[in-house]
């Protein structure tokens, strides 16, 4: 026996309650209730929504106060609760706050299968605490009448996504089931797997683990439960009240079958999901990953794409080896998975200065030569937060075709050239870039190779401009010279040359490289 949407409907407090979308959903279970005070889909909001562990069991009350009149923002909540797990919604205050339930909104809901319940429309006397007193009070007796609950927690965590089918999962169910904390060992004694009660709880598992292993030491709240699989042991460290037998053993029975279902204990973590739920802009399964791979999302401040352009997929598996390889040479610990055609290493510790990026993409470079595989790289760094590495791998994925048009002699690049190609396919745009673009077309065909080999490839080198173009350096030189005259300032001077630089790069968008 379990409360479900149906029964809760039933209760006093939800009387004329309707159900305006998402009735699927009734059949769903319901654990707990919270409010949803905080509605402004900001990054603020985001913040709070990824450190909040969602158990699928829970319904939200809200008024939609702060967005009454912002329909997208409405449908924003509603797909990130949806997201996050959580069953529907409970309307307050229709026609008092919330003008009117929009049709956008209810379409959102049943596009997600979450339910929307609206309360009696233009009724100030309804109140939140009345309803949140009644759930909890059924779910609470319900627990007390039924507590065999192992078979109910594992049929939950089934039907939640494959990414939360997982040890953590189980063990954050069953704390929150038993108001206790718990952590899981693996056979080499080693704590894998912890939640705590309440999730603010700061407990030393190894410290509570070393305590009990002395003699004559006990600790009254914390029992140790030897387990079938692999030699593993589960803890169960409450602090108020007994635990009694039953929940004991209701405890093991459940992680047991969760550790057949899902639970390797030794085993590399799948970083790739992690991966994709940040470029997919999923935060609540990006926190969840993090977590379970015990990952700080934090630490991914730089980045590395290595763009295999040859769709070489077959050879992409020894490309990351060999990719991992090299970046020990400039990293120490890194976080390496593939996306499409793409390899994308964070270094955890952050490469220091622009010299040793350098030398890491040039590496690159080389290996791809030798190879015969076709590799690019783009560094970012600054990035700080999983939205930034997103956007980083959008601007790459748009802009690198263009980037290689403009610096077609280059295989590595920064995120400043990104950004600088894109401002040229911008000036493409604008009505008058015939007209300027007229002034490097005057040129003579020697001083406009020299021109954009000086400006986009050599980085203003003489020496490097000369071997391009197979010419003396003083002949590079004497043209430098003409184009100074011809142009009224010198060339690389700034501000002056940069609209020089963008022209350069739109010629060779719109005319490509000048053999």
């Amino acid at each position: 026996m379990s409360v479900t949407m149906h029964e809760i409907l039933k209760l006093p407090a939800l009387k004329g309650a309707k159900v305006i979308a998402g009735a699927a959903a009734l059949d769903k279970i319901v654990g707990s209730v919270s409010v949803l005070e905080y509605s402004q889909p900001t990054m603020v909001q985001n913040e709070i929504l990824q450190h909040i562990n969602f158990n699928h069991d829970e319904i939200v009350l809200t008024a939609f106060a702060s967005i009454k009149n912002d329909i997208t923002a409405q449908c924003r909540n509603i797909e990130l609760l949806a997201t996050a797990g959580e069953i529907g919604i409970i309307l307050f205050y229709v026609g008092l706050i919330v003008p009117t339930i929009d049709p956008r909104v209810i379409a959102t809901a049943e596009q997600h299968d979450f339910l929307l319940l609206c309360m009696p429309k233009n009724e100030p006397n309804i109140t939140y605490s009345s309803v949140i007193t009644e759930i909890m009070f059924a779910v609470f007796n319900d627990q007390v009448a039924n507590p065999n609950f192992a078979p109910l927690l594992i049929k939950k965590i089934s039907t939640m996504p494959d990414y939360q089918q997982n040890m953590d999962m189980v063990l954050r169910l069953i704390s929150d089931r038993i108001h206790a904390s718990l952590a899981l060992l693996n056979d080499r004694d080693k704590v894998v797997v912890t939640q705590n009660w309440p999730q603010t709880n700061h407990l030393n598992w190894t410290k509570l683990r070393q305590l009990m292993n002395r003699k004559r030491q006990t600790i009254p709240d914390l029992i140790q439960f030897d387990l079938d699989k692999a030699k593993s042991k589960l803890l169960i460290y409450k602090e108020q009240g007994n635990l009694n037998h039953i929940a004991q053993e209701q405890a093991i029975e459940t992680v047991q079958i969760g550790l057949n279902l899902w639970g390797d204990l030794n085993t590399t973590p799948n970083l790739a999901d992690l991966l994709e739920a940040i470029i997919q802009n999923e935060p609540q399964k990006q926190f969840e990953l993090a977590k379970q791979y015990q990952i700080d999302l934090k630490q991914l401040t730089s980045l590395l794409i290595i763009n295999n352009s040859d769709q070489s997929i077959g050879r992409i598996t020894q490309i990351k080896t060999d990719m991992v390889q090299i970046a020990a040479s400039f990293t120490a610990t890194i976080f390496c998975e593939t996306y499409g055609n793409e390899l994308f290493i964070f270094p955890l510790i952050p490469v220091s200065d622009f010299q040793s990026w350098d030398r890491w993409q040039k590496a690159i470079s080389q290996y791809g030569h030798e190879h015969g595989v076709a590799l690019t790289s783009t560094r970012f760094v600054s990035l700080a937060q999983p939205a930034k590495i997103r956007a980083a791998y959008i601007k790459n994925r748009d802009t690198l075709a263009i980037t290689k048009i403009i610096f077609p002699h280059k295989d590595y690049f920064s995120e400043q050239d990104l950004i600088f190609a894109h401002s040229c396919q911008q000036l493409i745009n604008r009505d008058d870039y015939k007209s300027r673009l007229y002034k490097l077309e005057q040129l003579s065909a020697d001083l406009l190779k020299t021109l954009l080999a000086f400006c986009l490839d050599a980085k203003e080198n003489v020496e490097q401009t000369a071997k391009q173009l197979y010419i003396h350096p003083n002949t590079v030189k004497y043209r430098i010279n003409k184009l100074n005259n011809q142009l009224g300032f010198r060339l690389g001077l700034m501000p002056e040359s940069f609209a020089i630089y963008q022209l350069a790069g739109v010629f060779r968008l719109v005319h490509g490289d000048l053999v």
